[in-house]
């Protein structure tokens, strides 16, 4: 058992989610079923082109029209037309757009309207004369010199890139070279709830807005656009129906606050599923082109790496993205020869942001797919080629950053090896009944994954004790679903000594609790939990000398558990918390306090050569798959997973392996189902009857093993674990299709009709 789990008993518990009860009963209220007395409906007019000019918008009829409250386009906008960006990127998104919309989906004007059925009745009025011109739609072509220029600061966002050592010594020096390019697909967040929310006018002029957000700190965007100051706009983010990096941006808070301060009312909008797929950010498509060399032995002499990823119509936060995947792409391998670059380029397609992994799934699986290729020239077991690479503690990645922490590479890859093993003893008897006729193979992959903000991370928690020992904790984090008031909760009780009924934690929502930056990133159990921990030493402190004094002992023997306080080699006797609280309270004491947690690293030497590329810490795992591929259809049939990953310290196991679960799953869709479809700008899988995502029935037997090597730089040693999971899934799924067919799966998703060709010419489709 590790120190904290024996400091601290609740860390280790697989403690409930508080809402739990209140999601499966249907209690619960997320963004769409918020209703106010006299509330207007809003619509959006979108553009159905991708790339075209307005020459002219006839709306007069429209408003006129009874029951229409208002109408607005461009010209309304009191503040700056513009969505708002993290610095770094280009803030280049209108709110809405006037003159030239270049992407489908961009919002032209909005209606707030008496009924929803008075609000598309006169959204069917607007005529808009438009000239429809080609949209570019590749971003290689996007990219080169001479290209139809789509933004006026040019069609490459962003790029990024650094050399170490001699790369062309490196292949030099290789006994076998791996050349491949791997092309991943746009991909749909899927959330659960489409976006929705209300708005409304408050006294003193505050506009109040209700919507699911992944970072409420979105506000300030807003006010920006109202031409008002920060505190004229309240933003409150409800539980989410799911987000997944979809909701980090701005969506529709800006029109739901424009329509309420334009009609002094109430505004709801809640856009339909087609409507969100059509307009939503999307994941971004890569284009990964990998060379790699190794001697004889299986030591990487060289590593080059280039990735071209689709920004879509508008940069949204690309640029992060970019940076984030250049840390990654050559993944957690040594290597004395490197040379990678990393670039986002403008077209005229989705506009694409972060979805789980944030660049992570797609690198993965060139990376690994790559690696898996190199193993077979070389005659090499996959493992043994990754061991002799893998970097460790105490070394460095290829951008030089220090590896501080612990790195279990090897022990998750024999974990996951072995978990496989177990999820396949499952189905064993139905296993050895299979068809002779299907192919079959395995495949593995190892990663690494970020989490954290090497710079800027600044989050503030707060804890106010209550005189009958209970306490409340305000954090700004918005809860996705994946256990973030939870998370919270259990880490306020675990430090205070407190059961976790006794804590009540107020979370999302700008005027009201502190803010803590945005969810995302596998991030907030660190940076909300660690603020928590600052926040809560001082009481610790006080509750503690409290008790010493009642317990005639010294503070530093003082333990606090189960909402009592006692010295550590005696539980008897013992001080409630409601008699240490009065006592502190009785004294002046401190009873609520604001903690605040901040990264803000120095530069490590070379970062200046690599664009200080990096993360605040690294979650290490693998992923082993087993499928079978059936030679007549192309259908790809997964018989299990076995996944493993350092978690640090597993504070809340349960919630840990929910979001295994749910990361799998999503790996599977990417591998196997999920596409876009995306011709001439538009989306073509606008609905879950066209966009195809895993169904229970499409789920493996799989099996989940945690390490912790209690190093995290979470609360109690935890490492983020949101994403991991995610992106191991798909590059092992891609690598068992290839072992079994005995062709390298260079593009996503595997559908059968690839996967005949394949067979049909040795070589996988374009």
């Amino acid at each position: 058992m590790s120190t904290e789990k024996t400091k601290f008993p609740l860390v280790g518990q697989s403690v409930p989610d508080p809402d739990a009860l209140e999601k499966a009963t249907g209690i619960l209220l997320f963004s769409d079923d918020i209703l106010m007395p006299g509330m207007l409906h809003g619509r959006v007019l979108r553009s159905p082109y991708a790339n075209a000019r307005i020459r002219g918008l006839d709306f007069q009829k429209a408003k006129k029209f009874p029951g229409v409250r208002a109408l607005l386009t461009a010209d309304d906008i009191p503040g700056v037309n513009l969505r708002g960006n993290f610095p770094g990127d280009r803030d280049d998104q209108p709110v809405l757009v006037k003159n030239h919309a270049r992407a489908v989906g961009d919002a032209i004007a909005l209606i707030a309207a008496e009924t929803p059925e008075i609000a598309e009745k006169a959204l069917s009025l607007i005529h808009v004369q438009y000239e429809p011109l080609p949209p570019v739609e590749d971003p290689l072509t996007s990219a080169k010199p001479g290209a139809l220029r789509i933004d006026e600061q040019g069609n490459i966002t962003k790029q990024f890139g650094y050399t170490r050592g001699n790369i062309e010594e490196g292949f030099a020096k290789a006994a076998a070279i791996v050349d491949e390019t791997f092309r991943t697909q746009f991909a749909e967040h899927a959330y659960l709830e489409p976006e929705s929310g209300v708005a409304w006018p408050e006294s003193g002029g505050v506009i109040h807005i209700r919507c699911g957000t992944q970072f409420i700190e979105n506000y300030r965007f807003v006010a920006r656009v109202l031409g008002l100051p920060h505190n004229k706009v309240r933003l409150e983010t409800p539980p989410l129906g799911g987000a997944f990096g979809g909701k980090i941006s701005t969506t529709i808070e800006p029109f739901l606050a424009l329509l309420a301060q334009a009609t002094g009312s109430p505004v709801r909008l809640a856009l339909t599923r087609e409507e969100s797929m059509l307009s939503s950010t999307k994941r971004h498509p890569y284009i990964l082109h990998y060379r790699i060399g190794a001697d004889a032995e299986g030591h990487l002499t060289a590593l080059s790496a280039e990735l071209t990823g689709d920004a879509g119509a508008y940069t949204n936060i690309s640029a992060v993205i970019c940076h984030y995947s250049l840390s990654l792409l050559a993944g957690p391998y040594r290597c004395p020869n490197v040379k990678v670059d990393s670039r986002m380029v403008i077209t005229h397609n989705p506009i694409t942001t972060a979805m789980r992994g944030v660049g992570c799934p797609q690198v993965t699986y060139g990376l690994e797919g790559a690696m898996d290729s190199l193993a077979q020239k070389l005659r090499m077991d996959p493992f043994e080629l990754r061991r002799k690479n893998y970097v460790a503690k105490g070394g460095t990645l290829p951008t030089l950053q220090p590896l501080k922490n612990s790195v279990l590479l090897s022990e998750t890859w024999k974990a996951a090896e072995q978990a496989l093993d177990k999820a396949l003893a499952r189905n064993k008897e139905q296993h050895a009944k299979l068809s002779p006729t299907l192919l079959r193979g395995r495949g593995h992959t190892s990663n690494m994954t970020g989490y954290g903000r090497r710079h800027g991370t600044i989050c503030h928690a707060s804890i106010a004790m209550q005189l009958d020992g209970t306490a409340v904790v305000s954090v700004g984090v918005p809860d996705l679903g994946s256990g973030q008031r939870a998370g919270a909760r259990q880490v306020a009780a675990a430090i205070l000594g407190l059961p976790v009924d006794k804590v009540t934690v107020q979370s999302g929502d700008s005027q009201t609790t502190p803010l803590v930056g945005m969810t995302a990133g596998s991030r907030q159990f660190m940076n909300t939990g660690n603020a928590i921990l600052q926040a809560a030493a001082p009481i610790v402190s006080a509750l503690k000398r409290a008790a010493a004094e009642i317990l005639e002992a010294n503070a530093e023997d003082i333990l606090l558990a189960e909402g009592k306080a006692f010295v550590k080699s005696s539980p008897e006797p013992s001080v409630a918390h409601p008699q240490l609280v009065a006592r502190v309270n009785s004294t002046g004491g401190t009873l609520t306090n604001l903690g605040t947690f901040v990264i803000e690293e120095q530069p490590y030497p070379g970062a200046e050569t690599c664009h200080d590329a990096g993360w605040a810490d690294y979650t290490f795992g693998s992923m082993a798959a087993e499928v079978t591929v059936n030679p007549e259809t192309g259908e790809v049939q997964i018989l299990g997973l076995g996944l493993s990953h350092d978690v640090g310290t597993a504070v809340n196991p349960q919630i840990i392996l929910g979001q295994c679960q749910g990361g799998i799953v999503q790996g599977i869709g990417l591998a196997l189902y999920e596409d876009c479809y995306v011709k001439k700008g538009r989306v073509e899988a606008h609905d879950f009857s066209t966009y195809l995502i895993p169904t229970s029935l499409d789920i493996p037997p799989m099996e989940i093993t945690l390490l912790e090597s209690g190093e995290g730089r979470g609360p109690f040693g935890a490492r983020g674990i949101g994403e991991p999971p995610c992106n191991t899934t798909t590059a092992a799924i891609a690598n068992a299709v290839s072992r079994a067919i005995g062709v390298r799966v260079t593009s996503l998703p595997i559908t059968p009709e690839k996967v005949l060709s394949a067979l049909r010419t040795g070589k996988w489709p374009d």
